[in-house]
C-alpha cells in the first residue's frame, strides 16, 4: 500500500486530446511534456497517446534523450537552450531543437557532425529567448550554416490566457510578418505560435498546437476555465492516506512552531504525505483536503512526511484515501501560485498509478520501493 500517490487516467488524457483537436483537424498537435510529463510521467503518458499526438515537446536535451531511450519514435522538440556539446546527442536521436540566435547557430554549426533539425524561435513578447523583431536580417543569415536543417518556425504567447487580447493580438501580428519576412529563404515544413490558451481561446492553431497543461485537463486560468470553450477532464488526482486519529482537548497545539492551538475538543487526522512529497509548505493552517467527500482543512504547519487536518464531526478511519487538491484552481491561489507549479512540485518519491478503462495497466515507482496489496 503506498502512503501517497498520483493516480493518473488515461481515458481523460485521451479525450482532452480528441476534443482539443476539434478546434482544428488539420493543425497537428504537439504534445508538452516537460518537468516529467508536468509530474505525471512523461514515459508512460508518451507511451499512451503517441498514436494520437504528432510532436512531442520537452525543456531539456536529457528528457528528450530519456523518451527516445523509453522507445518514444515520434519527433520531440526541446524548447529550450541546448548546450552546444550536447546539439550531436540531438542528431544522434533525431531531436529538434530551437535556434534563438546567430552566434550560438554558428558555434553549433563548427561543432557538429551531420545535420541537425531546428526550428527558428522568434521572440514576439515573451521576453525570454528568441530573435527580436530588429534582428529579423540576422535569421536570413542561417540559411549559410550548412549543418542547421531549419524546418520551421515558432513563438510563445505570453498572456494568451487573460481577458485583455491586445497583446496576443500584437504577439500574432508580429509573428505573422517575422515570417513572412524570412519565408523565403527557408524550405520550411511547418510553424507553430499557440500554446494551450492560444489554441482554446483565440484559435491560433497554425500548422501545430504545442498543448502543455490542457492535455492534462487543466485550463491555463481561471477565465478560460469560467469560459469553458473546450471541454477538459482533469486526468489526474493526488492522494494520500489517513495513518492516525486522535481526540484533543482545548489548548493542544499541533505542530512545529505552535502555530494552531485547539480552541475547542477537536479530533485530527495525521495524513502520510509532506512537503518532500510535494505539498507545498506554504499550505500550512490554509490549505484543504477532502476526505470521503468532505473538505478538511490543514491544522499546523505542514511537516516533511506528515500533516493534520480538521477530521472533527467527520466519520474518518485509519487507511481511508485522501484527495490532496479538491479544487487544484482554488488551492493555488490560496498560495499565491498556478496549478503549474502544484503538479510539478510531487516529488519522485510519490508513485505514479495509471489507469485505464477503471484499471491499472502500470505503477511508476521511482524509488523502487516493493509494495505488496
Amino acid at each position: 500500500m503506498f502512503e501517497s500517490y498520483v493516480e493518473i487516467y488515461i481515458d481523460k488524457l485521451l479525450f482532452n486530446i480528441k476534443n482539443i483537436r476539434k478546434i482544428n483537424p488539420d493543425s497537428m498537435y504537439c504534445a508538452v511534456l516537460k518537468a516529467n510529463g508536468y509530474g505525471l510521467g512523461a514515459f508512460k503518458i508518451a507511451e499512451e497517446i503517441e498514436d494520437e499526438v504528432d510532436y512531442f515537446a520537452v525543456a531539456r536535451v536529457s528528457e528528450a534523450l530519456s523518451l527516445r531511450e523509453a522507445g518514444i519514435t515520434k519527433p520531440i522538440l526541446i524548447l529550450g537552450a541546448v548546450y552546444y556539446k550536447d546539439v550531436q546527442k540531438c542528431i544522434d536521436y533525431n531531436i529538434d531543437i530551437p535556434i534563438f540566435d546567430l552566434e550560438y547557430a554558428k558555434i553549433i554549426n563548427q561543432n557538429i557532425n551531420g545535420k541537425v533539425n531546428a526550428h527558428i524561435l522568434l521572440d514576439t513578447g515573451m521576453g525570454r529567448i528568441g530573435f527580436r523583431n530588429f534582428e529579423k536580417d540576422k535569421i536570413k543569415e542561417l540559411k549559410q550554416l550548412e549543418n542547421i536543417n531549419i524546418i520551421s518556425v515558432f513563438s510563445h504567447l505570453s498572456t494568451a490566457d487573460e481577458a485583455d487580447t491586445e497583446y496576443t493580438n500584437e504577439q500574432k501580428e508580429k509573428f505573422i510578418e517575422m515570417t513572412q519576412y524570412i519565408h523565403d529563404e527557408f524550405d520550411l515544413e511547418f510553424v507553430h505560435l499557440a500554446n494551450s490558451a492560444g489554441a482554446i481561446k483565440h484559435k491560433i492553431t497554425r500548422d501545430m498546437m504545442r498543448v502543455g497543461i490542457s492535455t492534462y485537463g487543466l485550463y491555463p486560468s481561471d477565465l478560460l476555465r469560467e469560459e469553458k470553450d473546450i471541454e477538459l477532464k482533469q486526468c489526474f488526482e493526488f492522494k494520500s492516506r489517513v495513518i492516525f486519529v486522535k481526540e484533543v482537548e482545548e489548548g493542544t497545539s499541533i505542530s512545529y512552531g505552535r502555530t494552531f492551538i485547539t480552541e475547542r475538543p477537536m479530533k485530527i487526522a495525521t495524513l502520510s504525505i509532506g512537503y518532500a512529497d510535494g505539498y507545498i509548505r506554504a499550505f500550512s493552517n490554509i490549505g484543504e483536503v477532502m476526505i470521503n467527500g468532505k473538505l478538511c482543512k490543514v491544522l499546523g504547519r505542514v511537516c516533511m512526511d506528515q500533516m493534520m487536518v480538521d477530521v472533527t464531526d467527520i466519520d474518518v478511519s485509519t487507511d481511508d484515501e485522501v484527495i490532496i487538491y479538491p479544487d487544484i484552481y482554488k488551492e493555488s491561489q490560496k498560495i499565491g501560485t498556478i496549478p503549474y507549479e502544484l503538479m510539478t512540485s510531487i516529488n519522485l518519491r510519490v508513485p505514479r498509478i495509471y489507469k485505464k478503462s477503471g484499471k491499472i495497466i502500470s505503477i511508476d515507482n521511482y524509488l523502487g520501493e516493493i509494495y505488496e496489496d
